[in-house]
């Protein structure tokens, strides 16, 4: 039986340790998935990772319940990455093409491609990551795809061309 976040960040909240570490294997492959993303070495990657869960857990009690765990980790982890300039580096070899195209796509249009196609998030859950509007995100969306298209006549209208699959 899987046990709930709001559960686990209750408990963890109360100061049961055991209570975030299960938060930590939940969503730690998303995590590293967009610090991946972002950073484009698994070094860097794993930097964020801990950074994001170090301040999801200082943070803890800021957390509202109306918002998906996952989302709220997100919204850290871009923060964090924007904090220590992760965005900037982007250091190491592209994993596939996708990667390859999305070096070539500035930050915020590429991490709302990410969110919206490999994490499948909506339009909303990337404003409240990104602390845009959503008429800012569909901008976003919009640049990036053109950008991806110009760069080698690439139409992603489908999410499995960012999944890799």
């Amino acid at each position: 039986m899987k046990v709930k976040p709001d559960r686990l960040i209750r408990r963890s909240l109360a100061g049961e340790i055991r209570a975030f570490k299960q938060l930590i294997n939940m969503y730690h492959s998303r995590i590293f998935d967009l610090c991946f993303r972002m950073a484009g070495n698994k070094t860097a990657a794993q930097d964020q990772v801990v950074r994001t869960f170090v301040t999801a857990r200082q943070r803890l009690d800021e957390y509202e319940f109306s918002i998906p765990f996952h989302v709220w980790l997100y919204s850290i982890a871009v923060s964090c990455s924007l904090q220590t300039g992760i965005e900037e580096e982007r250091t190491g070899e592209p994993s596939d093409t996708v990667e390859e195209l999305l070096r070539h796509v500035p930050f915020y249009p590429r991490i709302a491609l990410i969110l919206k196609y490999a994490h499948r998030l909506t339009p909303e859950e990337t404003a409240y990551v990104l602390n845009s509007r959503v008429d800012t995100i569909k901008a976003y969306l919009r640049q990036g795809r053109e950008l991806l298209r110009v760069q080698k006549h690439y139409n992603i209208t489908e999410p499995d061309l960012l999944l890799g699959t």
